[in-house]
């Protein structure tokens, strides 16, 4: 397919699928509760109000939570409130101003991390992207919040954690350039890990949950003060967030990643299993439109919300 009529291609399908994602409008607003303390956050904008209904609604579909939260990414008006509160209600909206970024990046959805780990002072603690849909039953992530054990989303090659030596010597394999693998190059290096055998999990920040602590944010400052030392000011590229979301899941005790490809992001790596199968699929990017993917999978979800 020639580049010009791929991207042709990709603006239908994106128009058919956001028209798609609409009718979630006319779903029966979501209901929810826990014997748990557990709060769900995503990172919303205008662009993706619709998209993040179907994410947060097909999840409560399947796990209840105590409170729904949203960091909005400054796009968000008058209308996209209404319509949040319309379908989540109770819902609880955030401004990037309210948190400390103090000693950390900004941008890059590093607001996101913090607003994360400020709500696990006192909450288990769910990230949901808003390009996530829920196509079935999550025993896994029940069962980890019952057991107070954290969670992240993997794929087929880090289905387990190896050591910070073990990730420093893989990444220096690779030699990359992306700040991921150029940052993880320096774990070996820093003194947050020097006396510790934490194993790293090399995970996706678009879904994880995390036990309470009042830890978490300090952790933070500290790692991302020893590798900007390290790297300087490649640390405030984009990635950096997803490393850094990557070391606070490691550090949290019962840490296990998800199974794949039952939780799977899409096409990242591809999976010989029927996509129906899955009981998560975050569509990252413009994959989610490869075969009108997303749209027949939001499909199925919306209708699941009468």
């Amino acid at each position: 397919m020639s580049l010009l009529l791929e991207k042709i291609t990709t603006k239908i399908n994106k128009y058919r699928c956001d028209k798609t994602l609409r009718q979630v409008a006319m779903t029966v607003p979501a209901s929810y509760s826990s014997p748990y303390n557990v709060a769900i956050l995503s990172m919303v904008g205008k662009r993706v109000v619709y998209d993040y209904l179907v994410a947060v609604k097909s999840f409560l579909l399947y796990v209840g939570v105590k409170e729904v939260h949203v960091l909005s990414d400054g796009t968000l008006d008058v209308d996209d409130i209404r319509v949040l509160n319309q379908h989540v209600p109770g819902i609880i909206i955030h401004d990037a101003d309210e948190l400390d970024m103090s000693h950390l990046p900004r941008g890059n959805c590093w607001e996101r991390l913090v607003m994360l780990l400020t709500l696990a002072k006192d909450h288990y603690v769910i990230q949901l992207d808003a390009d996530i849909v829920i196509n079935g039953e999550m025993g896994e992530v029940s069962k980890a919040i019952a057991a107070n054990h954290g969670f992240i989303l993997g794929n087929e090659k880090w289905k387990k954690p190896v050591s910070m030596k073990e990730m420093a010597s893989i990444a220096k394999e690779w030699g990359s350039c992306h700040i991921q693998g150029y940052s993880e190059q320096y774990f070996d290096r820093l003194p947050l890990f020097s006396e510790s055998d934490c194993q790293y999990f090399r995970g996706c920040a678009a879904f994880v949950g995390l036990p309470a602590s009042e830890h978490y944010i300090s952790i933070l400052r500290q790692f991302s003060a020893q590798m900007e030392a390290e790297i300087g000011d490649k640390w405030y590229l984009w990635g950096s967030e997803q490393v850094s979301s990557n070391v606070i899941c490691s550090l949290s005790p019962g840490m296990s990643m998800l199974s794949w490809p039952k939780y799977q992001t899409y096409q990242f790596p591809l999976s010989n299993e029927p996509i129906k199968n899955a009981s998560l699929i975050h569509f990252m990017g413009t994959y989610r439109y490869h075969k009108n993917m997303y749209k027949k999978i939001a499909q199925d979800a919306i209708s699941s919300m009468v």
